[in-house]
């Protein structure tokens, strides 16, 4: 029984790692994206 808490206990620790490293990655694309736009829209 404590040994299948653990596992599922770890299992959903690396569930949100990823999706706090999925997020992080997203935010990064779409700052990058921003500043190409504001770059190629910019009047100087």
């Amino acid at each position: 029984m404590l040994l299948a808490l653990m596992v599922l206990a770890s299992l959903i620790s690396i569930m949100f790692v990823a999706s706090v490293a999925s997020t992080i990655t997203e935010l990064r694309r779409e700052s990058e994206d921003m500043k190409s736009y504001a770059r190629h829209h910019s009047a100087f």
